[in-house]
C-alpha cells in the first residue's frame, strides 16, 4: 500500500494554527550513562499467551490513510495467531474523543501528546477512554524509559510511543565532496561551508517557509527551555522578561538570513506541508540543505525511486541536526504517535496480547525501520539516523515528555517565521516579539 502523508504534523500546527500539539518537559534531562548503559540490555522474545487458534477480530484506527508500518507488525503477529483478522481504519486527532464515542467497536486508536494531556479539550481529549496499560501484563523494557514517560498521565500508562520525531536538515554529502567541503559539525564550520556554496551559486539552506525558520531554532531554543526548569518555569507563567536566554538561537538565525544563505522568495516556492514536493525537490541534486522532521525523512526512501533526476544520478544524503552549537547539535526529541487500547473494548484480551507484542525490541524496531523514523527502542541500527546517534556531535540533549504549554512553543515558532519573513531589522526587534507574546499568552 502506499502510504499517504500523516494528516497532521506537530510542528507544522505550530506554525499555521498558533497552537502547538501538546508536548512538553518534566524536567532537566540530558543523556545518562543509565540511558547508555541501558541498550545493551537484552530482551525477551515473545511468547504467546492466548488460545492461537481462536478467531476473533481487531480494529484498529489511526491518523494516516494507509499505515504500511502497522501492516508489517500485522502480518507478523498473524504468524502467532492466524485467525485474528486485524482491520484498519482513519480518523482525525483533532476530533478524537467523538471518534471513539461514536465507534465503539475500536479496540486500538493511535493518539497524540494532545489527546492525553487537554482535559478542556471535549473533542480531542480521550485519556478517560484508554486502558491503564500498567496494570497489564506488558513487558516494556525494551522501549527507552523516556519515551514510555511520554505516554504516561499521572501514573497510568495509557500510550505506547511507536516512533521519536525531532528536527534537523538532510545533507546532500555527495554534493558536498564534490564541492570540496566537509560536513559541518560546529557553527563554526557550518557558516564556513555556507559562505563557501554561496559563492558557488548555491542557496544552502532551504525547505518550506513555516518549517526552514523554526525548525532551524527548534532543537536549540526548545533544548535550552527543556534543559533549566526555572527558564520553562518563566515561560509558562508568562513571564516575558526570560526570553533573552534563547537569544543565541535567533541572533544564529539572523546571521544566516542576513548573509543570504537562505532565501526567502524561493522558500516561499516550497509546499507548505514540506513533504512530497520538498523531497523531490531535494532530490533533483542541487540542494546542499534542506531543513526538516524525521517524518519528512520517513518519505524519502520511496520517492527515490519517482525522481527522475535521482534515478540518474543519484547520491548520498543524511539526516543531521543543525550545528548550531559551538561544539555540535542539539537534540530535541519528542515522541512521534502511539497507541492506546480502548478501555471498553469487548476484546481487551487480545487487543493486549497485540500491545504486547508491538512493544517487543523487534516488531517496535520493524514499525520504525518500515515507516522510515527513528525507534523509540534501547537497541536500535538504523543509519539513516547515525548521524543524530552520535554523541560526540551533540551540545545538549533534551527529550521533550510533556510540561510545556504549547502557547510557548508557538510563541518561539512564529518567532522565528516572522524574521525569516522579513518582518524584524534585527534580533533585537525579534526578541522584543518574542517578550510580547510570551506575556501576552
Amino acid at each position: 500500500m502506499i502510504m499517504k502523508r500523516k494528516e497532521w504534523n506537530r510542528w507544522l500546527a505550530v506554525l499555521s494554527a498558533a497552537a502547538v500539539t501538546v508536548t512538553g518537559f518534566s524536567g532537566c534531562q540530558t543523556k545518562t550513562e543509565e540511558t547508555k548503559e541501558s541498550k545493551d540490555e537484552e530482551t525477551a522474545e515473545f511468547t504467546s499467551a492466548l488460545d492461537t487458534e481462536k478467531d476473533g477480530t481487531l480494529e484498529i484506527a489511526g491518523f494516516m490513510g494507509n499505515f504500511e508500518a502497522l501492516d508489517q507488525v500485522v502480518n507478523n503477529f498473524n504468524e502467532y495467531y492466524p485467525n485474528i483478522s486485524i482491520s484498519y481504519e482513519q480518523n482525525g486527532a483533532n476530533q478524537l474523543a467523538e471518534y471513539v464515542k461514536n465507534n465503539d467497536y475500536v479496540d486500538i486508536f493511535m493518539t497524540a501528546e494532545s489527546n492525553l494531556s487537554y482535559p478542556d479539550d471535549q473533542e480531542a481529549y480521550v485519556a478517560d477512554d484508554c486502558l491503564d496499560l500498567s496494570k497489564e501484563n506488558i513487558d516494556l523494557s525494551a522501549i527507552q524509559d523516556e519515551m514510555v514517560e511520554c505516554g504516561t498521565v499521572d501514573g497510568k500508562i495509557l500510550r505506547i510511543p511507536i516512533m521519536e520525531n525531532t528536527f534537523g536538515m538532510v545533507v546532500n554529502k555527495t554534493l558536498l565532496q564534490n564541492e570540496g567541503l566537509d560536513v559541518p559539525t560546529n557553527y563554526e564550520e557550518f557558516l564556513e561551508v555556507l559562505k563557501a556554496l554561496k559563492e558557488k551559486g548555491y542557496t544552502p539552506i532551504q525547505g518550506s517557509k513555516v518549517h526552514v525558520y523554526s525548525e532551524m531554532v527548534a532543537n536549540m531554543a526548545l533544548s535550552q527551555i527543556g534543559t533549566d526548569e526555572e527558564l520553562l518555569k518563566k515561560l509558562n507563567d508568562g513571564d516575558g522578561s526570560a526570553v533573552d536566554v534563547l537569544r543565541p538561537a535567533y541572533e544564529r538565525l539572523g546571521e544566516i538570513i542576513q548573509n543570504g544563505y537562505t532565501d526567502a522568495a524561493l522558500n516561499e516556492t516550497y509546499p507548505m506541508d514540506n513533504y512530497d514536493l520538498a523531497i523531490l525537490k531535494f532530490f533533483e541534486g542541487d540542494v546542499p540543505f534542506w531543513i526538516c522532521s524525521t517524518e519528512c525523512v520517513s518519505g524519502m526512501k520511496k520517492r527515490e525511486s519517482k525522481s527522475e533526476a535521482f534515478s540518474k544520478d543519484p547520491f548520498e544524503y543524511q539526516f543531521l541536526y543543525v550545528p548550531f552549537g559551538d561544539e555540535g547539535g542539539f537534540e530535541y526529541m519528542e515522541s512521534w504517535n502511539g497507541f492506546s487500547v480502548n478501555k471498553g473494548s469487548d476484546n481487551k484480551d487480545y487487543a493486549v496480547e497485540f500491545m504486547r507484542f508491538l512493544t517487543t525490541e523487534e516488531q517496535i524496531n520493524v514499525m520504525a525501520s518500515v515507516k522510515g523514523m527513528p525507534s523509540v527502542a534501547k537497541n536500535s541500527d538504523d543509519e539513516k539516523y547515525a548521524g543524530i546517534q552520535n554523541d560526540e556531535l551533540i551540545e545538549r540533549s533534551y527529550m521533550d515528555k510533556g510540561e510545556m504549554k504549547n502557547s510557548v512553543k508557538s510563541c518561539v515558532a512564529d518567532v522565528a517565521n516572522q524574521y525569516g519573513s522579513g518582518a524584524f531589522t534585527d534580533t533585537d526587534d525579534a526578541m522584543k516579539d518574542l517578550e510580547r507574546r510570551i506575556s501576552e499568552q
